[in-house]
């Protein structure tokens, strides 16, 4: 358990410093997000300002655990990432050990709840949107790979030592998919006054699958007999993989294929008051609704264990990389039933996307100061499906037409406060929801940053300080929104 514990973590923080981020919300609330917005809420294309904007490429990135991490340690340190020979793992040292500056210390936390470990890598290729009157269409192109893992405190390294290898597993899962996406998007735009409009706002998007995996389990427990062996009590677990791009020969040049297909939406709506002064707004969003059935090399099997057995791990802890999944399934299958296929019962399967609600709201100026509330909300709707971290944040920053700068400070999953930052320079925007990784060493569980580059239309009066917004404001209105 040890040697595997330090090749996942190690794992993660390679993907971590690479091309880590979070939830972007320093870039998805400025006045000039665009058509980038609408990944948060497909209305707030409405709020928009300008006739157009092209995003040209943005990275949204995250990853974070609470299972492990690296001491002494932050982000971006990269000649000390390079190599797994240098790692060691806080209990294997001895006191009189001598550690070089580029080694790593892996330690892991204690917890009397669940563990998690999420990874997510989205890229935003070229979209656009364009504003034709009260109508708001747009086209996104998306590749993006999301993972997450939830598994029991009895799994962490000194709570199973400490128990002897007594391990109760409460039902856990592992969800982790990799597919792109074409979109489109439509908002509309319903005035009621000259001060006050409603925004309706939808992405419908074809999805295209690469590889997925799923794994859940329902309540079982197993407890260490021998070094390689187990005794495991009842219990049903379910396991839906691809395999059409693993095992892929070195010397072949590699073309990822599609695996599966689908079909995913987002519906959004906000509510704007126009001040003279303030404006506010207040929306609402149902997102990533849909799934990707997997039908090429996909692989669905269940299984279930009626009485206690006990398990040998020997013929499952050699291998050679992801391709041999379908030979350890059909050795597990053999153990529990006697036949290598009895437990596969589908060659398809879905997994669906992770599904959530965004509820948000702000003041803000068009040139000047921005305060905004976000809260997203993990809403699960079956076993085999990606899940979003529940996040709350508060955003504020400032900005005009030639620079904005956000400092968003949000809760995530509930339990870790994390500060961020980010820098619009024209048309270049760079930031993370988590400063703290990159500023100071420290026990290193989580890192992140996003950027993007985009064009808009370029103001006649931004030489002058111009506001270059689409003249929306109109005389006669003597309230402010924070009145209203």
């Amino acid at each position: 358990m040890k040697n595997l514990n330090i090749l996942l973590l190690i794992a993660a923080f390679t993907v971590s410093v690479s091309s880590e981020a979070q939830e972007a919300l320093g870039l998805r609330l400025q006045q000039f997000s665009g058509i980038n917005s609408t990944l948060l809420n497909p209305a707030l294309g409405g709020v928009y300002s300008k006739k157009w904007d092209i995003n040209l490429i943005e990275t949204v990135n995250s990853i974070s655990n609470n299972y492990g991490f690296l001491e002494n340690s932050k982000a971006g340190e990269f000649n000390r990432y390079r190599s797994i020979q240098n790692l060691y793992s806080r209990p294997d040292l001895t006191n009189d050990q001598t550690l070089g500056p580029n080694d790593l210390v892996l330690d892991y936390h204690t917890r009397n709840t669940s563990f998690y470990a999420d990874m997510s890598a989205n890229i935003l290729g070229p979209s656009f949107l364009l504003r034709l009157g009260q109508h708001g269409i747009g086209l996104t192109t998306r590749a993006r790979v999301e993972s997450e893992t939830i598994f029991p405190p009895d799994l962490g390294y000194y709570t199973y030592n400490a128990n002897r290898g007594n391990v109760n597993m409460t039902p856990s899962h592992i969800s982790s998919m990799a597919w792109r996406e074409w979109g489109l998007h439509y908002d509309y735009t319903l005035s009621s006054a000259d001060d006050r409009r409603l925004i309706l706002g939808i992405n419908l998007r074809y999805l295209q699958g690469y590889e997925g995996l799923s794994i859940f389990n329902e309540q079982f427990s197993y407890k260490q007999i021998r070094t390689d062996s187990f005794e495991v009590s009842p219990g049903a677990a379910t396991l839906m993989f691809t395999s059409g791009n693993l095992g892929v020969d070195e010397n072949t040049p590699y073309e990822p294929k599609i695996q599966g297909t689908g079909l995913g939406l987002d519906l959004g709506v906000v509510y704007e008051y126009l001040g003279e002064r303030w404006n506010c707004n207040l929306g609402f969003a149902l997102n990533d609704v849909g799934n990707i059935r997997f039908r090429n090399s996909g692989q669905l099997h269940q299984f279930r264990n009626n009485a206690t057995l006990i398990f040998d791990t020997s013929p499952y802890t050699s291998w050679t990389g992801a391709s041999d999944l379908p030979i350890k399934t059909s050795l597990l299958s053999d153990l529990l039933s006697g036949d290598p296929q009895a437990s596969l019962v589908d060659s398809s399967f879905s997994i669906g996307l992770p599904t959530h609600l965004v509820f948000h709201g702000g003041l803000y100026q068009e040139v000047g100061w921005r305060m905004y509330f976000v809260v997203q909300q993990s809403l699960p709707l079956k076993d085999n499906q990606l899940h979003k971290a529940s996040t709350a944040a508060l955003v504020g920053g400032w900005e005009n037409n030639w620079i904005g700068a956000y400092m968003p400070i949000s809760l995530y999953r509930w339990q870790r406060l994390r500060v961020g930052a980010a820098l619009r320079l024209a048309f270049l925007t760079i930031g993370t929801d988590n400063l703290g990784p990159w500023m100071s060493r420290g026990n290193l569980s989580e890192a992140g940053f996003y950027a993007a580059v985009k064009i808009s239309p370029w103001p006649k009066n931004m030489s002058k300080g111009g506001k270059g917004g689409r003249g929306k404001k109109k005389g006669g209105r003597g309230m402010d929104c924070y009145d209203f």
